[in-house]
């Protein structure tokens, strides 16, 4: 039985939520159309406690029209960032060079670029509006052309039992007015995170790639049909014997980031023994039985370890039960146990049943067994059946059994009002059950945030301490300006990693004095770490740190001196807050010759590069590329290679005649007329017969 009463846990929003893009002429500033997002691109970098993601954008006005010519454009995308996000960079590509941002007040960045908008030269500012929501501006954008960007931050990584997980961004994704057609993740890792992987879709592959600095990177690409889902990068935990630690310094700055699980420290028994029970029923927005059981494996490999145990139960006719005994939770069994379920569950609800079974097994297998029931059913939506069928489950509990509920019914319409609430289905009959026996319930309006449901779900079960402190210090010295990231609250559970980032004096090895309190006893461990044991930070973790320091300045009182104190360290640190700005502008002191786009790796050299049959070098090009048709095979279908722009108007037409072998086709860059066409995004398109094969081709500013 846990050792704290968890009640009910709200989950209506997902991890990105408000994201908007637009585009608007700034001389007819009152006409607001929605933008496009022609190709996105995720560089993902863990560096510890926190992951390093550089997001390039490329923004245009395709589909909309405006009265004037559309040559004055300004892109605006607000878009939002999770909680202890640190924002420490912007580009903006101005022709073929790349201007790297500086920081500014945000009074000065914002009349600079307000000067600037009205002299039509080329800049962006980016803000941040609150500790979650950012804006970013671009002007000018013609309404033929494009304008590429990349936004940088630190993003605090999410810590599981077995592995650690990165959410992305796909509400900013879907602001795009035309579908964004591929999401490319470019993936480094290093001894610590390794074998990066889709959680919950096997199904994506990543490949591993060599770059131009003689490393490698994993690429995948995500089709828009993920964009909907909490889909997340995973990675192998990095934690070693219960925790990991790295170190950096600079100019006599030490700096520390460290994560402990708690369970392998504290003193008492607290393995879980977790009785599974799915409640189903098909609907226009349930999700499928595959997403139900990958977001349920996905939380059982990443939140139980070895020595805990469980067992699963489906709703039938009959009540399916997995297994007569607890099966252990080691990684392996996992897979195998769903690898090997077949249609287990059925699309219709016999939740009495599957209550007393679960139960009656967990009662009788006992002791500390618990339930997790997964529901998304509505037959109890009223008071009088819910209360009946409540009054039997609590008159069996003896010995008690905590019954946590995870709600996913997408019914938005209440059925009933009771005790000063509105009730939704069965979360009425699902909440009392867990409040009742001492359990939690967890409840999500969105099929989306269904494998978040499930972390959720899982952080609260088991063990919990009522207090929990964590002290590094040092070989002759201290720890100090310690901050804790991510997840905080006077209730930790043991099964979580605990994270924080802080300054030391002194040298290894550290001593981690980890202290608590349980069931009101105190309780005390330590673990000491030698040098051989500490791992080499780099110098983005002083941003970490900073940012930090600066998230922390901009919750106290906002006087003149707390908002002086935030601008000076953001000034000096380059990180942003809600005083300054990052501004971009249109100047050769400004570009940023060793600033490498990464999204080259994802781009159409790259990629066409995997194509056996359709090449194109160079791409992007100025005036002119040469496309390389190969591996054809044999035919007496006439070939042609025609050229269309983003409106779908043909722009140049190549007939080939009948090929067999290999063949370059010339392109200019100019259209059908003569003339040279726009800089922009155009498509390939190979036609054989009745078979067609698309590349695309970029044409940039001279």
């Amino acid at each position: 039985m846990k050792s704290v009463l968890i009640t009910c846990l709200f989950l209506l929003t997902s991890a990105y939520s408000f994201a908007q893009l637009t585009v608007s002429d700034v001389r007819q500033n009152w006409i607001v159309r929605q933008g496009t997002i022609e190709e996105a691109t995720l560089s993902i970098r863990p560096k510890g406690i926190y992951v390093e993601c550089g997001l390039y954008l490329t923004f245009s006005a395709r589909g909309v029209t405006f009265s004037n010519n559309g040559d004055s454009l300004e892109v605006v995308l607000n878009f939002t960032l999770p909680e202890g996000s640190i924002l420490h960079d912007s580009w903006l590509w101005v022709g073929n060079d790349i201007v790297k941002a500086h920081i500014f007040d945000r009074w000065t960045a914002s009349t600079i670029y307000e000067g600037i908008v009205n002299r039509r030269q080329d800049p962006s500012i980016l803000f941040k509006n609150s500790a979650t929501q950012y804006q970013l501006r671009v002007f000018p954008m013609a309404n033929e052309s494009t304008r590429k960007v990349k936004i940088t931050w630190l993003q605090p990584a999410t810590f599981l039992n077995n592995s650690t997980q990165l959410s992305l961004p796909f509400s900013l994704l879907k602001t795009s007015k035309n579908a964004v057609l591929d999401f490319n993740l470019l993936v480094w890792s290093d001894e610590r995170f390794q074998a990066p992987s889709i959680a919950t879709r096997p199904e994506i592959e990543f490949e591993a790639i060599s770059d131009s600095a003689g490393g490698s990177f994993y690429l995948a690409s995500l089709p828009p049909a993920l964009f909907v889902d909490d889909v997340r990068v995973e990675f192998a935990s990095p934690l070693k014997d219960g925790y990991y630690l790295s170190t950096f310094s600079e100019g006599g700055e030490n700096f520390y980031q460290l994560a402990v699980l708690p369970g392998a420290f504290f003193p008492l028994d607290n393995n879980r023994k977790i009785a599974v029970l799915f409640d189903y029923e098909t609907g226009a927005n349930a999700p499928t039985t595959t997403q139900l059981l990958a977001a349920a494996q996905s939380a059982l490999l990443n939140n139980l370890g070895p020595k805990d145990s469980f067992n699963l139960f489906f709703s039938a006719f009959t009540i399916k039960r997995q297994a007569d005994h607890w099966i252990p939770a080691h990684p392996d069994t996992i897979q195998q146990i769903f690898a090997g379920l077949n249609n287990p569950l059925t699309n219709y609800s016999n939740l009495q049943a599957l209550l007393s079974t679960g139960i009656q097994w967990v009662q009788e297998n006992g002791p500390n067994g618990e339930i997790l029931l997964v529901s998304n059913s509505s037959q109890y939506a009223n008071l009088s059946a819910s209360n009946a069928l409540l009054n039997d489950v609590l008159e069996v509990l003896d010995p008690p059994v905590a019954i946590n509920a995870l709600d996913y019914n997408e019914k938005n319409t209440p059925n009933f009002f009771a005790a000063g609430a509105y009730y939704y289905a069965n979360s009425y009959l699902l909440s009392n059950l867990a409040t009742q026996s001492g359990g939690f319930y967890v409840k999500t309006f969105q099929t989306q945030s269904l494998t978040r449901a499930f972390e959720s779900s899982f952080a609260n079960l088991g063990t919990h301490v009522e207090a929990f402190e964590m002290y590094p210090s040092t070989d002759n010295g201290f720890c100090y300006g310690r901050f804790n990231v991510g997840a905080g609250g006077s209730i930790t559970n043991l099964h979580r990693p605990v994270l924080q980032i802080g300054k030391y004096v002194g040298a290894a090895p550290f001593t981690v004095e980890i202290n608590g309190i349980h069931l009101e006893q105190p309780w005390f461990s330590s673990v000491d770490v030698a040098a051989p044991d500490i791992l080499n930070a780099d110098t983005l973790i002083r941003e970490m740190w900073y940012g930090r320091l600066i998230q922390a300045l901009e919750t106290e009182a906002q006087g003149n001196a707390a908002i002086g104190n935030v601008i000076f360290n953001s000034l000096a640190e380059r990180v942003l807050s809600k005083y300054t700005a990052f501004l971009c502008l249109e100047n050769v002191d400004w570009i940023c010759d060793d600033c490498e786009d990464e999204s080259q790796y994802t781009g159409t050299d790259d990629l066409n590069a995997r194509d056996s049959v359709l090449t194109a070098f160079p791409n992007p090009f100025v005036d002119r590329t040469t496309v390389l048709i190969k591996n054809i095979g044999a035919s007496d279908a006439r070939v042609s290679f025609e050229i269309y722009d983003l409106k779908g108007q043909l722009v140049r037409l190549f007939e080939l005649g009948v090929i067999n072998s290999e063949t370059r086709v010339e392109w200019d860059g100019t259209g059908l007329s003569g003339s040279e066409a726009p800089a922009g995004i155009y498509l390939g398109m190979l036609k054989r017969g009745n078979q067609a094969r698309v590349m695309k081709l970029v044409k940039v500013k001279r």
